[in-house]
């Protein structure tokens, strides 16, 4: 070795830095000084989209914890990712529904997600921004289920009634002399999972009527998101893509059945309009798997955190149990075998503070959704950051919900009573903002059946500690009932909370003193709304 380099060796890195430039001018990331702060990635190009691969919508959390900025862009191949973490900025982005838009991934992901064909997504596409007029699919089928699922309409009362009797048979089968061992998520999952579509999709329910629809549909949703990658769905998410595929063909039935004519007023109005604009049976049916996902996959593990959360902690469970034996009311039975306990489930939103805070504190501290935006065109949001067109926004609800500006010192702790409105107007440091609050998302993507799903939830709750002890079985029990509460199972992009990751045995026995007599609910006529934060 003289200490020269031979042309070979010179030839080999004019060849590799050549390739390196041309890489960098056609995916490089071209980053204008305007936008948001741009925070680096730990695999060049494709860390990002790795990490998003790896850890879901939590990667938004390490991230923003590695940086906590009010605003940030994260660098996506020749893209970019916006990550809005301030309320008042999340705020800006939803006051500009047109600028900022969520139509775009109704398309991008609803496709991947449903795999209905390209006609039918194209149908959904025509006239989706409402530029050319007041219709289309897009719009008409949202202001359909907004109408079927607003406080007070009969479209409402009627599903609320179906699920509420559902739910109390469901309760009824956990009556059992010497106690009964479930596992407590799938007892739960499948309780949710019952109640909530026959209250939807009538007594042609595919759920309830074909074998293995149920699990078909559970199993599309735990591989959610390799199937929105979308990279040979039959060969990396075989499961799920079955699933989807045998809950689709169940549906078909159902609608060639006339199922929706017995069913609630959302499912025969959606029916109405994709009939109007001429949509497959087929394609139909691949869109229910949408409106599953809405009312299934946040509303089973809220169930069980909330039930869980409240078990665990003994305290908070006798206050809980005193608070709703105040709107409990005992009559006599018909047939005279004992009391008939009631719960009226108007008297839960309007008596019962306790319950109702603890069901959005779980919300709070295990939603892990973040609510996406397309930028439609170059736009100065609040005249500090540019938004290039064609980025993606994401605002991430655990990032803000943990941020203790919005929530005070004890922002990362779980605190029942953090929403009786009593304590927070004696808290003067507590000042949260409207936007603070991402459980349901916010702006005009408002989850329209947030009152039916808090409706079931907190009438499943209720009537679960009222009638039954539970004690905890095996590695989630540290001895005389006390519970050691799983992790969350993070890999799921479809889902905001989160199941657990692993379930949780438990022993159930009738409550002392609560032993005889039956239970039902009673749904008093009232307009009041649960008194739900928001963003």
């Amino acid at each position: 070795m003289d200490g020269r380099v031979d042309l070979t060796t010179i030839v080999l890195l004019s060849c590799a830095t050549a390739l390196y430039l041309l890489f960098n001018y056609f995916l490089g990331f071209k980053y204008d000084s305007r936008e948001p702060p741009l925070v680096p990635q730990k695999v060049p190009y494709v860390g990002n989209i790795l990490g998003i691969i790896r850890y879901g919508t939590k990667y938004y959390t390490r991230k923003s914890a590695q940086y906590p900025l009010p605003i940030y862009t994260l660098a996506m191949l020749n893209g970019r990712t916006y990550v809005v973490n301030a309320p008042d900025l999340i705020a800006a982005v939803q006051r500009s529904p047109k600028v900022f838009s969520f139509d775009p991934f109704i398309l991008h992901v609803g496709k991947r997600l449903s795999n209905a064909t390209t006609g039918a997504m194209d149908v959904i596409a025509d006239n989706m921004d409402s530029k050319r007029g007041d219709w289309g699919l897009n719009s008409e089928t949202r202001e359909t289920m907004h109408a079927a699922l607003a406080p007070g309409s009969t479209g409402l009362d009627l599903m609320n009634i179906e699920m509420l009797q559902n739910v109390s048979v469901a309760l009824d089968e956990l009556d059992c002399r010497d106690g009964m061992v479930v596992n407590l998520y799938k007892w739960a999952r499948h309780l949710i999972s019952m109640a909530s579509t026959d209250a939807v999709y009538g007594p042609k329910n595919p759920l309830r009527t074909t074998a293995g629809i149920e699990e078909a549909f559970w199993d599309f949703e735990e591989n959610a998101t390799m199937l929105i990658v979308n990279i040979a769905p039959n060969i990396t998410a075989p499961k799920g893509h079955r699933g989807r595929e045998n809950v689709a063909d169940a549906f078909a039935e159902y609608f060639r059945q006339a199922g929706q004519e017995t069913a609630a007023a959302l499912t025969k109005g959606r029916y109405a309009k994709n009939t109007k604009y001429n949509i497959s049976i087929e394609d139909m049916a691949h869109f229910e798997l949408a409106n599953m996902i809405g009312i299934l996959v946040n509303t089973a593990p809220a169930t069980f955190w909330t039930i869980t959360n409240m078990l665990a902690d003994p305290i908070l469970l006798a206050d809980a149990r005193r608070e709703l034996d105040a709107v409990l009311s005992i009559a006599q039975d018909k047939d005279g075998s004992g009391p008939m306990r009631i719960i009226d489930v108007t008297k839960l939103k309007t008596d019962c503070p306790l319950l109702l805070s603890t069901f959005q504190e779980v919300l709070r501290t295990r939603s892990h959704n973040a609510s996406v935006r397309w930028v439609m065109e170059d736009t100065m949001l609040c005249d500090r950051y540019l938004m290039k067109k064609d980025a993606i926004i994401q605002m991430p609800s655990m990032v803000v919900h943990s941020e203790p500006n919005n929530w005070g010192p004890n922002a990362k702790e779980f605190d029942a009573r953090r929403f009786i409105k009593s304590q927070q107007k004696s808290d003067k440091q507590f000042k949260q903002h409207p936007a603070a609050f991402r459980a349901f998302g916010g702006g005009s993507t408002l989850c329209p059946g947030r009152h039916f799903a808090t409706t079931e939830i907190l009438s499943v709750v209720a009537m679960f500690i009222l009638r039954y002890d539970v004690v905890p079985i095996g590695d989630y029990g540290k001895g005389e009932g006390q519970w050691v509460l799983p992790k969350q199972d993070s890999n799921n992009l479809a889902t905001s909370v989160l199941p657990p990751d692993t379930d949780v045995k438990v022993n159930i026995t009738k409550r002392k003193g609560y032993e005889d007599g039956k239970w039902s609910f009673t749904l008093s006529k009232s307009t009041a709304k649960f008194a739900l934060s928001s963003g």
